[in-house]
């Protein structure tokens, strides 16, 4: 098939993880490709570095995006224009519909916030609306108006040749801080905005607690956003600078996930899925995260890792206390979510044959006459 990705941010985050994998895996099982993306994205080295990627840039307003949309469709004969933004909706969706050739608009939802009334009202109408977990699906459900037979589950993934276990990777990022493998290291990565973040917060006062018990036991932050300078003073308050590490954007998560024993993700909002999850479980990582929105479908609690009430700091240090006590708990846990990652075929293939199938499903029938 012919499908082009509309993605107007590309800058780094959950959303722009799955684009790129998604394009990656398509190509990978041979259909073509065209990734529409603005100019100067964070993330174009990594677009550029996918081989057959075909990447166009645009740079132009919202009527500019349509209307330039229209044209790539129609010289890229696409049958599929698909967007990962909100922000990408109305424009990929008027794109299909002004195009010559009339592809098919897909429109994924990768947040459990609200629609505006007028996207509940017409977002059938300009396409087929997918959702990244149960939880949005069922979200989405009690927003829109239309025919909820275009509205789909269809789960994402994560490359499980890149997240792995690699005792290779994770002595060496170990080294560059000077720890081995006498620390137990805990991490969150996600953005740090304010007020909340991903629960940064509650992490920092769960993990000073542990960290009294046990001081073998480190932090990570991974992240940006206007909540690190709040975070980094009250690390400095309880004297842990040493201790908890805020070490800003990643581009190489996989040496985070390869380095680190468990990943905590405390979201205190809305949480559609949360990838890092799958990331993590994918290298080999048991999980402690938040009891919200679309979490508790990506882990089996107790098997990978442990459920845990948002905001609740007592819950999130009892979870990391027992984590950190028990080694072999570590490494069942962390065994068991990769076989989960891969029983379940949670990877970038996966995901691509997935949307694939849908793309199929929803192209016109030809008639045939006899």
């Amino acid at each position: 098939m012919r499908i082009i990705q509309v993605n107007s941010h590309l800058h780094g985050g959950g959303v722009d993880s799955q684009t790129l994998e998604l394009c990656a895996g398509l190509l990978e099982q041979g259909h073509e490709v065209l990734l529409a993306v603005n100019e100067g994205a964070r993330w174009m080295p990594r677009a550029e570095a996918l081989r057959g990627l075909r990447i166009e840039t645009v740079a132009a307003a919202k009527l500019g995006w349509g209307l330039r949309l229209r044209r790539l469709a129609e010289s890229f004969q696409a049958q599929v224009l698909h967007a990962h933004h909100g922000r990408d909706y109305w424009t990929t969706g008027l794109a299909c519909k002004l195009a010559a050739n009339r592809p098919r608009a897909v429109l994924t939802r990768h947040l459990m916030t609200p629609l505006s009334a007028t996207s509940a009202r017409f977002l059938l109408r300009l396409g087929h609306v997918t959702a990244v977990s149960r939880a949005v699906q069922e979200h989405l459900a009690q927003q829109l108006s239309g025919d909820l037979r275009r509205l789909h589950l269809v789960y994402a993934g994560v490359d499980t040749r890149r997240f792995r276990p690699d005792p290779a990777a994770r002595a060496a990022a170990r080294q560059a801080y000077g720890w081995d493998e006498s620390q137990v290291l805990f991490a969150v990565v996600g953005g740090a905005g304010l007020p909340d973040g991903k629960g940064q917060r509650e992490f920092v006062e769960a993990g000073a607690r542990l960290i009294r018990e046990r001081p073998e036991v480190k932090l990570l932050i991974v992240g940006e956003g206007s909540l690190i300078p709040v975070l980094q003073q009250r690390i400095a308050e309880l004297g842990l600078e040493r201790s908890i590490l805020t070490v800003g954007f990643s581009e190489d998560v996989e040496r985070i996930d390869a380095m680190i024993d468990v990943l905590v993700h405390p979201a205190v909002g809305t949480e559609a899925l949360g990838l890092v999850i799958w990331e993590a479980m994918a290298a080999g990582k048991p999980v402690i995260a938040s009891r919200l929105g679309g979490i508790p479908e990506t882990f089996v609690e107790p098997d990978h890792g442990r459920l845990v009430q948002p905001r609740s700091v007592d819950e999130l240090y009892a979870a990391m206390s027992l984590f950190a006590a028990d080694r072999g708990l570590r490494e069942r846990a962390g065994a068991a979510a990769r076989e989960y990652i891969l029983a379940n075929d949670y990877t970038r293939a996966g995901q691509a044959r997935r949307f694939a199938a849908l793309y199929q499903s929803i192209q016109p029938k030809t008639r045939t006459h006899v």
